[in-house]
């Protein structure tokens, strides 16, 4: 799949030509193993603390929304498939759950300004930023907190840019045993995702 997202501009075409000959052929869920789009992505970053709404709910406990994007990374390892069993670790059971759009970058690049941040975004799909909370508060440094196995579940598909529309306007919603616990939208990111593209690319080389 790293291989496809690195040359989509070569292979939508032929991909589309491809589909539009093929047979539509429908599976139940049940028939099927969904796997998360990208075994092995080559890095996961994830920005916390930037829904508005949700640090607004939650000032009592002292949040506030924040002056400087906050980053963190999961490690490869916890990838998990959407539909994955998530690992009860031995050492915690404070898991935690949080749903995020997940912007999949499409293009190789640094030091990438606004207006070109949106041409290195190949498409975006849903993930579960599982969360072990006592690690993660343990230490100054989330990483250990949001890098266990399996917590990273994501996908299945992938939306190319193209067809996913505006993607600060998106619902975002997580149900837990069928309860809804998460509601929110993408237009109360406190720092959207052309901006962190923008940070994050100051730093490091961002890559398919």
């Amino acid at each position: 799949m790293l291989d496809v997202i690195a040359n989509w501009a070569d292979l939508r075409g032929p991909l589309a030509l491809a589909l539009g000959d093929s047979r539509k052929t429908a599976w139940r869920l049940d028939q099927v193993r969904l796997r998360a789009p990208i075994a092995r992505p080559g890095k996961i970053l994830a920005i916390g603390l930037n829904y508005a709404d949700h640090i607004e709910e939650s000032k009592d406990a002292g949040l506030q929304i924040p002056t400087e994007q906050v980053w963190f990374c999961k490690q490869a390892t916890s990838v998990n498939d959407p539909n994955g069993d998530v690992e009860l670790p031995r050492v915690s059971a404070m898991l935690d759950y949080e749903v995020e759009l997940v912007a999949i970058i499409g293009r190789r690049g640094r030091h990438i300004n606004r207006e070109a941040a949106p041409g290195h975004v190949l498409g975006f799909c849903v993930g579960n930023d599982v969360t072990v909370r006592d690690w993660q508060h343990k230490t100054p440094q989330w990483m250990l907190g949001k890098s266990f196995d399996t917590h990273c579940p994501f996908g299945p598909a992938i939306v190319t840019a193209d067809e996913a529309g505006d993607p600060h306007a998106l619902g975002i919603r997580c149900f837990v045993n069928g309860e809804l616990r998460q509601n929110s939208n993408t237009q109360h990111l406190v720092f959207d995702i052309w901006d962190q593209i923008v940070e994050l690319s100051k730093a490091m080389t961002l890559e398919p």
